[in-house]
């Protein structure tokens, strides 16, 4: 097995690290936030664009129409400028794509260099729903959800994670204005309301990632969680962290190394997300890139970063885990290694998953604006 990467694009003025990306069923990429100098927050239309640079805009790119000379990135306007109907800019938050109520979901994030998160009105759940084509004049519209109890809703943060699954956000870990946390909560999308559940496996961490996958058909989906940072790179052991939805208990496991290459290394700021293959129906996930070690300059600076991928495969034997390490291609194009993006991906035509990796911290600490695809040659 290798990795076949594609460059679709490639643009400075939207380079950025520490961002949020989701990507529909139907391949649309929804791009907003993040930073271009450390900590200092990049707010999402601050391009050369023929539309005006606006608080709470998002960025547009249709994956579907990749070959076609016309498409590139457009920007989505907000319809209201007003500060506490529109998201401030922010670094190190998060966005989930929902496609029952066909609507992005942004939590967390921070507003500056001092570490705090966001307070007052830009904290809490935002939701934008946006238009039907991401070349419509049609403006965003950005709603702060208010929840059903909001004082039970976790603790404002940056640099978390958060997926999607069965009408709820569930967002993880992260960093408050000091330390890391360990917590897990879910947010009900239909009720609007915050559930608080079981913490993870020590230690507290930033910088993780997880993806919601099917183990066995009678569980329901599961989340897997990977990596991170606590003052050093994780996991310390070859392990994986599993997260019972049904259950409300984690559990870890560690799965079969690949006979020839071992077991990934720890990482945090990587990219995870669940994988569909009808090639290959026992692969669930795929792991790739992410820092490997951290900067002596903290955030300020740029550590040293994996360039590599795996896929996360079930045996037909005992429905065990392994890793499996993909080689790199024998294609020109190929991303070098870099860490502090999202993970990204959606279910193309094909019915395989189509990897999508933007921007991100390269080893020569700047941010990049490069757009790739990932398949897999099985």
């Amino acid at each position: 097995m290798s990795t076949r990467w594609t460059l679709l694009y490639s643009l400075s003025a939207r380079a950025r690290s520490s961002h949020c990306v989701s990507v529909t069923s139907r391949g649309l990429l929804y791009l907003y936030g993040g930073e271009l100098q450390p900590r200092i927050p990049v707010d999402s239309a601050t391009v050369t664009t023929s539309k005006e640079a606006t608080k709470g805009s998002v960025h547009a790119f249709d994956l579907t129409q990749q070959n076609v000379a016309s498409n590139s990135w457009t920007t989505l306007i907000p319809s209201a400028l007003s500060p506490d109907l529109t998201p401030e800019a922010r670094v190190g938050a998060t966005t989930v794509w929902d496609e029952a109520t066909q609507s992005l979901y942004l939590w967390g994030g921070r507003g500056g260099v001092d570490m705090s998160p966001l307070s007052g009105t830009q904290t809490g759940v935002w939701k934008a729903q946006l238009p039907t084509g991401i070349f419509s004049d049609m403006p965003i519209r950005w709603d702060r959800i208010t929840a059903t109890n909001e004082n039970e809703a976790p603790a404002p943060r940056s640099y978390h994670t958060a997926v999607s699954a069965q009408g709820k956000m569930y967002v993880h870990a992260g960093c408050p204005t000091a330390g890391r946390l360990g917590s897990l909560h879910s947010f009900d999308l239909a009720t609007k309301t915050w559930h608080s559940l079981a913490d993870a496996p020590e230690p507290a961490r930033g910088g993780t990632n997880l993806a919601v996958v099917t183990l066995r058909d009678d569980d329901g989906p599961e989340i897997i969680r990977f990596g991170g940072f606590a003052g050093y790179e994780l996991p310390s052991k070859p392990s994986l962290d599993i997260y019972s939805i049904a259950s409300d208990t984690w559990r870890t496991i560690e799965p079969r190394e690949d006979r020839t290459h071992g077991y990934p290394g720890p990482r945090s700021v990587h990219g995870l997300i669940p994988l569909t293959s009808k090639r290959n129906p026992q692969a669930i996930a795929v792991l790739w890139h992410g820092e490997r070690d951290a900067s002596i300059l903290g955030h300020a600076g740029a550590g040293m970063f994996w360039d590599d991928a795996w896929v996360l495969e079930k045996s037909e034997d005992d429905g065990g885990l392994s890793w499996r390490y993909l080689e790199p291609g024998s294609h020109a194009a190929k991303p070098e290694g870099r860490g502090w993006f999202p993970g990204a991906s959606y279910v193309n035509e094909l019915g395989e998953t189509q990897v999508i990796m933007f921007g991100g911290l390269l080893g020569s600490n700047e941010r990049s604006g490069e757009l790739w695809t990932m398949d897999i040659d099985w």
